[in-house]
């Protein structure tokens, strides 16, 4: 088979500067060009704080997932619902809270489930979350449940919520929370969609925008969005169909700003399959001037369907071998962070042998609009073993939670297909919420094997009197820290013949001089670099204190 080419109309120079950490809108910098950094953290997601390195690889590192099943419909009022892929979590001081995906009532052919909103759990031990009756929504004659969304399920129901605190200090009291959802409007509904705000001072009460969502060219499944000070604006990402007009086409992510998040502009494509992720693929090439609305100037399905065009898994054939499900960014320690749904999916040699399957991709960003899958393309979070509840695929949850020194990762998994056919080794159907754990600030790490490795960065300036380093050098490994003036010169007491070994696993190891010494405030406010020297060891990220 022969490469894919996907034409996304795109400035791949700009693309590679800021893979490459070569440029960032977001550092600031002094007058003689040296970067400000004062105590912020930095993370080596890239090379921006590598200038230099002989040995050393950056690499993905995936988190545990211990694979418990946290969350199953089993309250008294869900006895016909299932567990959707979109939810979402908050962390509020103790308190987990979780806005679950449920989708209820036996559908008709080819038609949505009748119920489909969102459902409130919290937890204090991020593992055993209570569903408490809430009285808020009528569904099947009672209010006896823990339904939050939407308000009226017979005049609507909801797909790909996401709900979010809004952290823009300007935010309405009463709009506190948010949640940007797609809407299928039922008959005789005085709300029309496609799309709509929700608004609620709590989380649980909610009232709908009167105002439409307008400026986005497509969006499907979860949105993400989120208030960003650095642009003063709501960033969002929604889900575009990059789409021939006889069928189906691509899925990917597009960046969007809003003031309100009612008027969406400045739309830029960030996040999309290319040519390394159809190595194996029948050519095909998609122009994105026929992005589209779904359903313009499209064959219906059914039509698609008998032509041949498209088979029963909603994917064009022949086509890209992955689609970016859904775009899952979120800002995180000054950078910004997605955990890519990816639909994998190709056909075989036989009538019904095609993968339908899903994982989770990890993708970083300096910029919040160009984004890169650091190092290979393996899977951020893996399904399940064939027969297990999660051997066909994951969604991730909105954004991870801070439990101690470790990031919780949720994501719902499924024994189930894309296209619906149960993991042939299952003997039911099983679909959870679950989480996966990762050590804080553990996304990418510079790494250095057992015959070593050193880094130099560019040169910066700081506030803080002490160096602490997120590093795992294992039983084995090894560290020593120098520092160099901007020019590049070691400084006298701080240099590799003085560094003291380090040699531990933490996510603050503290660093030091000549037997203990590690006030380091008077190089504060001058340009300086670090050389790092290590040996079978991990960094993750480093900051002054």
């Amino acid at each position: 088979m022969t490469m894919i080419s996907i034409k996304i109309l795109m400035n791949k120079l700009s693309l590679c500067l800021l893979g490459l950490g070569l440029c960032s809108e977001f550092s600031a910098y002094a007058a003689d060009g040296v970067m400000e950094i004062g105590k912020r953290k930095q993370l080596f997601i890239d090379h921006k704080f590598i200038e230099s390195a002989e040995g050393i690889t950056l690499t993905m590192q995936p988190p545990m997932q211990p694979r418990e099943k946290l969350l199953a419909m089993d309250a008294p009022w869900e006895r016909d619902a299932h567990l959707g892929s979109y939810s979402t979590v908050v962390q509020e001081g103790e308190k987990i809270r979780l806005w679950y995906d449920v989708r209820a009532g036996t559908p008709e052919p080819g038609q949505n489930p009748p119920f489909m909103g969102l459902a409130y759990a919290e937890s204090t031990d991020g593992i055993h979350f209570q569903k408490k009756p809430l009285g808020l929504v009528e569904r099947n004659g009672t209010k006896e449940n823990n339904l939050v969304l939407p308000p009226r399920p017979d005049w609507l129901s909801i797909g790909g919520g996401s709900v979010w605190r809004d952290d823009n200090p300007n935010a309405a009291p009463d709009a506190r929370y948010k949640s940007w959802s797609k809407m299928y409007h039922k008959p005789g509904s005085p709300i029309r969609g496609p799309h709509r705000l929700w608004k609620s001072p709590d989380g649980l009460h909610w009232t709908h925008e009167e105002r439409a969502v307008t400026g986005l060219r497509a969006s499907d499944t979860q949105p993400s969005w989120f208030w960003d000070p650095r642009v003063l604006r709501y960033v969002g990402y929604s889900r575009e169909w990059l789409r021939e007009k006889k069928g189906f086409g691509v899925r990917l992510a597009s960046y969007n700003e809003s003031d309100d998040m009612l008027n969406w502009t400045a739309m830029h494509f960030s996040l999309e399959p290319d040519e390394r992720d159809a190595a194996a693929a029948p050519a095909m090439v998609l122009d994105p001037t026929k992005l589209t609305v779904r359903g313009e100037d499209v064959m219906p399905l059914r039509e698609l369907r008998t032509a041949g065009v498209v088979g029963e898994d909603q994917v064009l054939t022949p086509a890209a071998p992955l689609d970016f499900y859904g775009p899952g960014v979120f800002p995180y320690e000054g950078i910004y962070l997605a955990l890519i749904p990816v639909f994998h999916h190709w056909r075989g040699s036989g009538v019904d042998t095609f993968p339908s399957t899903g994982d989770i991709q990890l993708a970083v960003s300096r910029d919040a609009r160009h984004f890169t899958r650091p190092g290979p393309r393996r899977a951020f979070l893996t399904t399940g073993m064939d027969g297990a509840w999660d051997s066909k695929w994951l969604y991730p949850t909105l954004r991870p939670v801070r439990m101690g020194d470790e990031l919780w990762i949720y994501y719902t998994g499924t024994n189930c297909d894309h296209a619906g056919r149960l993991d042939a080794k299952a003997a039911r159907k099983e679909t959870s919420l679950s989480r996966a754990v990762l050590r804080l600030d553990g996304f990418v790490a510079a790494e250095a094997d057992y015959e070593g490795g050193v880094l130099i960065t560019p040169p910066f300036v700081f506030a803080g009197s002490r160096l602490e380093l997120n590093l795992n050098t294992g039983a084995g490994g090894v560290a020593k820290v120098e520092l160099l003036r901007e020019s590049g010169e070691p400084i006298r007491g701080f240099t590799l013949a003085e560094a003291d070994e380090i040699n531990g696993n933490s996510v603050r190891m503290l660093v030091s001089w000549n037997g203990g010494k590690s006030d380091v405030s008077a190089l504060a406010g001058q340009g300086v670099r670090l050389r790092i020297k290590m040996r079978a060891a991990k960094l993750f990220a480093f900051q002054f204190q």
